[in-house]
């Protein structure tokens, strides 16, 4: 999820209306990104909660590096 709200054309704010864990929210954390989930169930919502909470107590484990462009291999016929 990290990498499509990174890549993605998007608003600041990103809303999930079927949160679960909270994998979104947690990309939106580390990307410095608003983020607003919705979750029925109680279990996952508590989950979520804790998981998108944590980025912000620690510092990154893995800093961004560059990432090589892909290129489009050429096909001659």
């Amino acid at each position: 999820m990290r990498w499509c709200i990174k890549h993605a054309d998007m608003p600041e704010s990103i809303l999930d209306p079927f949160m679960g864990s909270g994998t979104t929210g947690v990309a939106c954390m580390n990307l410095g990104r608003k983020f607003i989930g919705i979750e029925i169930c109680e279990k996952y919502f508590n989950i979520a909660v804790e998981r998108i909470t944590n980025p912000q107590r620690q510092r990154p484990l893995f800093p961004d590096e560059p990432q090589p462009k892909p290129e489009q291999a050429r096909m001659d016929l």
